[in-house]
């Protein structure tokens, strides 16, 4: 029960050919319902964007419910089947983050049913009324700042990235995955505009979200020039200046982060557990999962992703080497993709949690099968924190560690599998981690092809943060595939789940060409290690 008093804020999104008819109806018959309604009229209950549900949750709703012809009589063939759909995924992404799917309703109503869609809203909103209030999250605060202050900032930037040093020489350019496909964008030049000290450029640069902070410059640069850390300082000004990105999925994943961040939810990320799984509430190790149970709600139309099937590995392997890991309801998103987006406020509250939340594990060692994660905990949590007492450790080192010590067993494969591994940006580059993915690849019995492009030279999936996936991205992962189906591998194997996901998305496009020419199995390590120790 909650506060009398309260009165929920509810939006319906009603389309213009039976829901919105019968709102009006009601009106002009007089047939009385909640004034907390707020109607918006669209064009089909379709074309409502689930990033759009997600942020109005954010920013003030406390209830949506989305109003659309009667199924089968759609004016738009099948658009409200998609907006069911839709709010389906949407309702298992809300239980996840424990906002209570309810919060989110469809109605199928006929434009003459005035009395169908008056009783509709009066039981909706007393249901949300019943649920209370939702978690409202402000926006990030933005800074007013001067010329001067901003000049100060970005002097700042430069000097911390080594961004001085650069000479000009092109070598950035040369081996810049979207300059290939981008003409008009080249790493030097924005590095040149900052020095140059052009502000008004920085509030009106779109470029600086067009990198994908692969580090290919960084890894090629003579001078050693931090480019990528020099691109997500200028993210955070830029922000500041209300120059935001375009982000993929519309924005509904960070919107998912910063209700993570600034929420105090009882979440249901634990659905992935199984009866066979041991694991703890404290312990030495203490796993940390990352937002796996959230992409399993977002991208449940692909089922072929299954990618909590890599939490479930991750554990089977740990328990067959005599570990029982500590695993939390209560971590949050590490804050990857808000600190990639230039929110640094909200990834401040994210990495408060899941400090505390190590602390209170009692945990000497924190694993990860995320790459991005690790590398958040590594790289920016230890530029923010000075009391990181714990071991950072990624699944296969440990997994390596545990083979060499005898503690961990993998049968022999009974057929040879051809296998060909993605070396990911945020492991590989950033990490420095090559060489246990391979030695893991080697003690499963796999024959390991490696791509034309691999180790430091790997190829980029096109996507991170959420940030610029548009046509440069597709031909970069398209361009990827075609590169693994050349090894003559039959599956080609990363660690990366949001690899996974951009390079699935690009294969199951319409494309120009043969599918045939891209079509290979991805497939989680961690996930082909599980499989091989159960005898799949």
């Amino acid at each position: 029960m909650t506060d009398d008093n309260f009165e929920p804020n509810i939006i319906a999104f009603t389309c213009t050919w039976c829901g919105y008819p019968s709102a009006n109806l009601a009106g002009v018959n007089k047939i009385d319902y909640p004034a907390n309604v707020k109607i918006i009229r669209v064009m089909c209950s379709g074309s409502v964007d689930p990033a759009v549900v997600m942020q109005a949750l954010e920013r003030g709703a406390d209830g949506i419910i989305i109003i659309g012809c009667l199924i089968d009589n759609c004016h738009y063939v099948e658009g409200n089947k998609n907006a069911e759909e839709r709010a389906d995924r949407l309702k298992r992404l809300l239980n996840v983050l424990g906002l209570d799917s309810k919060r989110i309703r469809t109605e199928w109503i006929n434009a003459s049913e005035r009395v169908k869609f008056a009783n509709a809203m009066r039981e909706f909103v007393d249901e949300i009324r019943e649920l209370g209030p939702a978690p409202h999250i402000p926006a990030p605060k933005r800074k007013e700042l001067t010329s001067e202050e901003i000049k100060k900032e970005i002097s700042r930037i430069i000097e911390d990235t080594g961004a001085f040093d650069c000479v000009e020489c092109g070598k950035c350019t040369s081996v810049c995955p979207v300059a290939r496909f981008d003409t008009e964008f080249a790493p030097r030049t924005i590095v040149l505009r900052s020095m140059e000290g052009i502000t008004d450029n920085l509030a009106n640069d779109k470029d600086i979200w067009t990198c994908s902070t692969c580090e290919m410059c960084n890894s090629m640069c003579p001078y050693k020039v931090n480019y990528s850390g020099f691109i997500q300082g200028l993210r955070g000004t830029a922000m500041q200046l209300s120059n935001s990105p375009v982000c993929s999925q519309g924005g509904l994943i960070q919107s998912a982060i910063r209700i993570m961040a600034g929420a105090d939810l009882k979440q249901n990320r634990l659905d992935w557990v199984t009866e066979d799984l041991e694991i703890a509430e404290k312990g030495d190790v203490f796993y940390f999962v990352g937002c796996l149970p959230h992409f399993d709600a977002i991208f449940a139309d692909r089922e072929y992703l299954e990618l909590t099937r890599t939490a479930q590995s991750a554990v089977k392997l740990m328990n067959a080497a005599g570990i029982k890991p500590a695993v939390s309801n209560e971590e949050r998103c590490c804050g990857h993709d808000l600190v990639w987006s230039g929110d640094e406020e909200n990834f401040l509250k994210l990495m408060d949690k899941n400090l505390e939340l190590v602390k209170n594990s009692g945990a000497k060692k924190v694993v990860f099968t995320c790459p991005e994660c690790i590398r958040t905990f590594e790289m920016d949590y230890k530029d923010f924190a000075e009391d990181i007492d714990f071991e950072i450790v990624h699944i296969s080192d440990l997994l390596v560690q545990l083979i060499d010590e005898g503690k961990l067993s993998l049968p022999s494969m009974a057929d040879e599998i051809i296998a060909t591994y993605h070396d990911s940006c945020r492991l590989g580059r950033h990490m420095g981690i090559y060489d246990s993915p391979r030695s893991l690849i080697e003690s499963a019995g796999m024959k390991l092809v490696e791509m034309e492009n691999t180790r430091e030279k790997s190829a980029c999936c096109g996507v991170s943060a959420w940030l610029s996936c548009n046509s440069a991205a597709m031909r970069m992962q398209l361009e990827r595939l075609e590169e693994a189906k050349k090894t003559g591998a039959e599956v080609m194997l990363t660690f990366c789940p949001k690899c996974r996901i951009h390079l699935s998305c690009a294969a199951n496009e319409e494309l120009p060409f043969d599918r045939e020419r891209v079509n290979i199995i991805t497939k989680d390590l961690t996930v082909a290690l599980a499989e091989l120790l159960e005898g799949k």
